[in-house]
């Protein structure tokens, strides 16, 4: 069951590498979770899936290699409702990404990879 889809900025550590696969038609996708939150109470960990296509997820993969990379990722969130093994569950994803930022451990940028241009431009517009 689709829910919702509100354009986001989600800033996290990478929970492992990304995963690449292909789509039918051939175009590579890069997969990869982030976990948002400090795991308090208050605030727990939420995972955040997030698909980059073509050209940025040649960028991505390589260089989200391992856990806890420092990442931000622009893009519109989509939250779905799904009957899991141990009954609903919901998963969180980032698509049409318009942006990937990476940074230090300190929180200084290193890198930014521009993304989809339409998702860019709708972000901007609202």
């Amino acid at each position: 069951m689709f829910l919702t889809r509100i354009a986001s900025t989600v800033s996290g550590r990478s929970t492992k590498g990304a995963r690449r696969s292909y789509a039918p038609d051939g175009k590579l996708i890069g997969e990869f979770f982030l976990a948002c939150g400090n795991g308090s109470v208050k605030y727990p960990t939420m995972y955040v899936k997030v698909c980059v296509w073509k050209e940025l997820a040649e960028k991505v993969l390589g260089v989200i290699d391992r856990k806890g990379l420092n990442v931000e990722v622009s893009g519109f969130l989509l939250a779905r409702q799904y009957e899991g093994q141990h009954g609903k569950s919901m998963l969180i994803e980032l698509k049409d990404v318009g942006e990937v930022r990476m940074f230090d451990r300190e929180g200084v940028l290193q890198q930014v990879f521009p993304g989809y241009k339409g998702g860019k431009e709708r972000l901007a517009s609202g």
